[in-house]
């Protein structure tokens, strides 16, 4: 896969340190720089890019003016929105942005776009390539279970009957609709096995199961509470560091 990319900031400095860190990314063909608002539409209509850098505070048009109008030109493009700010969080989610980033340019910060675009073009292959599958291998994939060692015997359970997991402690349990298992497993080792099949880790002591999510609010510094699709209907944290790839992960 191959991007063009549209840096729009009207701070020269700004837009050379972020052209540099891109240029070491393989993947970027060309690096397009626009000093403002107006200038990035004019951009984004010559180059076609696959993705575009907002910078949120420039003097003609804000970044968030510009993501609207570009919503209609191209709505193929992902944004990603820099400020130095964060409180602009929750209106560029609200804009579907594909990503944020904080001033001054962390590279790890802008790598992580890269990589979450190589994870999103792998899993569309890997798709691609499942619908070839002959059914009897497809049945195979499907009937996966995971193994929970209980008094007396084994107990099977498909993934996408599991909730949440949590740890307290050294206990780790499994938790689905009506009941909760204490497993052997460690947290890392259940997140390697369940990561395909829908478990994110939203916490240091907890994963959940992305299509279990009812709601998610916000709480205290940034951080969030999840309520899951359970029989309690439990309520899970987030920690503030795990928000932004939730959120990329669960919305359309």
């Amino acid at each position: 896969m191959e991007w063009k990319v549209v840096i729009a900031d009207d701070e020269a400095p700004a837009r050379e340190e972020l052209a540099y860190l891109l240029e070491q990314i393989p993947e970027v063909v060309q690096v397009i720089q626009a000093a403002g608002g107006m200038d990035a539409i004019k951009k984004v209509k010559e180059h076609s890019p696959d993705l575009l850098f907002l910078d949120m505070e420039m003097p003609d048009l804000s970044g968030l003016q510009v993501a609207e109008i570009i919503h209609e030109l191209s709505p193929q493009i992902k944004l990603i929105f820099s400020t130095a700010y964060d409180h602009y969080a929750i209106e560029a989610f609200k804009l579907r942005a594909f990503h944020y980033i904080l001033k001054p340019y962390d590279d790890n910060d802008v790598f992580a776009v890269f990589r979450e675009l190589r994870r999103i073009n792998e899993s569309t292959a890997a798709a691609g390539a499942a619908a070839d599958v002959d059914g009897s291998k497809l049945q195979q994939t499907c009937s996966v279970k995971l193994a929970l060692e209980i008094e007396g015997g084994i107990k099977y359970i498909s993934p996408k009957d599991i909730i949440y997991i949590s740890k307290e402690g050294k206990h780790v349990q499994v938790h689905t609709r009506e009941q909760a298992y204490e497993v052997v497993y460690t947290l890392q080792d259940l997140e390697q096995k369940l990561e395909s099949y829908g478990l994110f880790r939203c916490h240091k002591s907890y994963l959940i199961q992305m299509d279990a999510i009812l709601e998610l609010k916000s709480w205290v510094n940034g951080a969030y509470n999840v309520t899951m699709d359970d029989k309690q209907q439990s309520v899970i944290p987030v920690s503030r560091n795990y928000v932004k790839d939730l959120r990329l992960k669960l919305e359309i």
